[in-house]
């Protein structure tokens, strides 16, 4: 079935929510504040732009509904502070995942990505890493950006998402126009330069992109101010159940990796891992991408967009039959691999592989009955399911038996009814714990025993995780004037 699904891959004209008609992604960027570079080097009146106001100019983008095609979307629309920068329709999330954009009847086919922590992700192409034979690199579920200014450009252009596009090609004049009648112009033209709109079209674009990079890697978006971080600080106790909690999903008595072995270990940091940041902070990611063996979405609205009059540059041409590839579907087609080689069946073994996204905000929420997706696709519907998958999605209502999908057919033979539908792409050699261990190499995901109780612990853990317990000073970027 493999080698059949990467066949179709050719006649897909996108991958994930990346627009191949007439987009071009520029070069890495290394750093996304304008002017920092160069103020090592100058004297205080000759620096760029003021570092501050480049994010409060970022921040006023961030929000601005003007920018999208028609207008009414802004990046606020998809990526909520208060809902952890994720969705924040309740209803969407509980009966879609991804979410419509500005053209009405139009989506994604991923949900949204949070862009909180996403600044100290490892950023670049997707390389492999020779040591533990992980991706690393690139933002987005796929990778497909290497930083986060060419992150901030890329939902402007999508026609399943702000929409501007000018004859089904994408169009960053568009949203220059917008910026330089729109009610942040004034601040543009204070932090670049009263001639700014001068500039040729790419330059402006990319200053506009710049500027709302600058503004996702501030404290405001990056705050690590949850109870979690609070208990490390010493603010707070964890209440018996988020301390247990914490030691499963590190598999340590004190919570710390390296501490003494825990009775029993999730493996939860095994991927979402707590190496401090640059910023002396937990992320709970890798960022390496991984195929967790997550079912299609079958309430996924991208399948019925096969409309090609009424989407020429967005529509999903497969229909029902749409396989999100994640990784192999931006790394194939950029190492010009030919479609013979494609049609192997994965010779990279990249196919179905997802960026592992931070933990922290997973449970962020604007009010308690707030319904939350979980996955790329966002088909799981609660943290309590999202928990529950880890820990049985190698199982059945048989005990002790246990899908093996290191076999050619891992459904077969089975007496009991599987616990979870088949994974979209289930591939012996990307699933983490594809036999179902309990213990021993890969034993991350699919048969971790653990019990509804100890699944609990974990969820209120994780609840444990979401910023805003407590206020850090000069963490706040003002509003624009």
């Amino acid at each position: 079935m493999a080698g059949s699904l990467i066949r179709k891959r050719k006649s897909r004209r996108h991958s994930g929510n990346r627009v191949t008609s007439g987009v071009t992604l520029a070069a890495a960027v290394p750093l996304f504040a304008v002017g920092i570079l160069s103020m090592s080097t100058k004297t205080k009146a000759q620096v760029g732009p003021d570092p501050r106001l480049v994010a409060q100019l970022g921040k006023a983008l961030f929000f601005e509904a003007d920018l999208s095609n028609p207008k009414g979307m802004s990046c606020a629309t998809c990526h909520n502070p208060d809902a952890g920068f994720s969705f924040p329709i309740s209803l969407i999330n509980q009966t879609q995942g991804p979410v419509p954009g500005a053209v009405p009847g139009r989506f994604g086919n991923r949900k949204p990505p949070t862009v909180s922590y996403t600044r100290f992700l490892p950023q670049g192409t997707p390389t492999l890493d020779p040591n533990n034979r992980e991706y690393q690199g690139g933002l987005f579920y796929d990778g497909r950006v290497p930083n986060l200014t060419e992150q901030a450009k890329a939902p402007f252009l999508n026609p399943n998402e702000m929409n501007n596009t000018l004859h089904n090609v994408a169009n960053p004049a568009a949203v220059v126009t917008a910026v330089s009648v729109g009610p942040n112009a004034a601040l543009f033209k204070q932090v670049y330069g009263p001639t700014v709109f001068q500039q040729p079209t790419a330059q402006v674009y990319q200053l506009i992109a710049q500027s709302i990079a600058a503004w996702e890697g501030t404290p405001e978006v990056n705050p690590f101010t949850s109870k979690y971080d609070a208990f490390l600080e010493g603010r707070v106790a964890l209440t018996a159940q988020e301390m247990n909690g914490l030691r499963l999903f590190t598999g340590s008595v004190t919570g710390r990796p390296g501490g003494p072995a825990f009775t029993k270990n999730a493996e939860c940091s095994s991927c979402h891992n707590l190496a401090p940041t640059t910023a002396g902070h937990d992320l709970f990611t890798t960022g390496r991408y991984f195929n967790i063996g997550l079912p299609k979405n079958s309430h996924n609205p991208f399948y019925t967009m096969t409309d090609p009059i009424a989407n020429p540059a967005g529509y999903n041409p497969l229909g029902y039959h749409f396989i999100d590839f994640g990784l192999g579907d931006f790394l194939y087609p950029l190492n010009g691999l030919p479609s013979g080689a494609v049609a192997q069946g994965d010779p990279l073994a990249i196919d179905g592989l997802f960026k592992t996204p931070t933990v922290r905000n997973v449970d962020k929420r604007p009010y308690p009955l707030f319904i939350k997706d979980y996955g790329h696709n966002g088909v799981i519907k609660s943290l309590k399911g999202a928990v529950h998958f880890y820990n049985t999605r190698n199982l059945t209502t048989i005990a002790g038996e246990v899908i093996d999908f290191t076999k050619p057919n891992p459904y077969l033979g089975l007496k009991g009814k599987p616990f979870w539908p088949t994974p979209e792409i289930p591939s012996a050699k990307t699933l983490i714990n594809p036999a179902g261990h309990r213990t021993g190499p890969g034993r991350h995901i699919g048969n971790l025993g653990l019990t509804d109780s100890e699944e609990n612990d974990l969820v209120a853990f994780l609840r444990a995780l979401s910023d805003g317990y407590f206020e850090r000073s000069g963490n706040t970027v003002p509003p624009p004037p």
